[in-house]
């Protein structure tokens, strides 16, 4: 059990590192038009394709490096998940290990099949956008209900209320994107507010982590509030 905690830190580390420095890479390579934070959506710098899509001219040369960022941020995340429910029992056990599946699904999805007109037209968009939606409300919906269950006892009510914080605030986002989609707000910032959110959760996760077994030989930041 010892040993579960250290490696569910170092995937939910590891993951969030690799994602933002994919993105990053792929937004840098991105110069005609320059990519927008604020006005271009995420899964933009994965499109294989160039042309305008939903008012936005995308033009990702670097795509194959995105792709495999969303790719290897699911495979993470998902092992992550199934380690850390490891350290929990009864329903709250299962909830993280399968929650953490289908978020891992959804991540490889949007890394598999691109948001762009070709993707309109070869009939593969649905699977963009439901990807996108298993990885975003999977993993913000994760954060919220474990944060219920951390805030429960003294040990993790740190982290619980971070999560709570972080999975209301990115599923708030979610709705927000969705109603404002045509009315000409920054919707790259908005989406933004719904993923990472995750990414931070994943870092504030990891850290409890790795500080409760700085703190003990037996760290019970997962187990003691989540598997009453």
């Amino acid at each position: 059990m010892t040993k579960i905690r250290p490696l569910a830190a170092a995937t939910f580390l590891i993951g969030p590192v690799i994602y933002l420095a994919a993105e990053a890479i792929a937004a840098a390579a991105w110069k005609t038009p320059s990519y927008s934070y604020a006005d271009n959506w995420i899964s933009d710098l994965g499109s294989a394709t160039a042309g305008v899509f939903q008012g936005r001219e995308l033009d990702s040369p670097l795509h194959v490096v995105m792709n495999s960022g969303f790719i290897v941020q699911g495979l993470l995340f998902g092992l992550a998940a199934v380690l850390l429910s490891r350290t929990l029992s009864g329903r709250p056990r299962t909830f993280t290990a399968v929650t953490g599946i289908v978020t891992m699904i959804g991540y490889i999805l949007v890394g598999t099949f691109h948001g762009s007109l070709q993707a309109q037209q070869n009939g593969t968009l649905a699977l963009h956008f439901t990807g996108a939606t298993l990885a975003i409300v999977g993993g913000n919906v994760l954060a919220l209900v474990l944060g219920l269950h951390w805030r429960k006892a003294p040990e993790t009510r740190l982290i619980g209320l971070v999560s709570i914080v972080l999975g209301a605030f990115g599923l708030v986002a979610v709705v927000a994107l969705f109603l404002t989609f045509d009315a000409g707000l920054p919707s790259g910032a908005i989406e933004r507010g719904s993923v990472y959110t995750i990414v931070i959760w994943q870092f504030a996760v990891a850290i409890a982590l790795l500080r409760g077994r700085a703190e003990s030989r037996a760290p019970r930041v997962a187990a003691t509030a989540v598997g009453e």
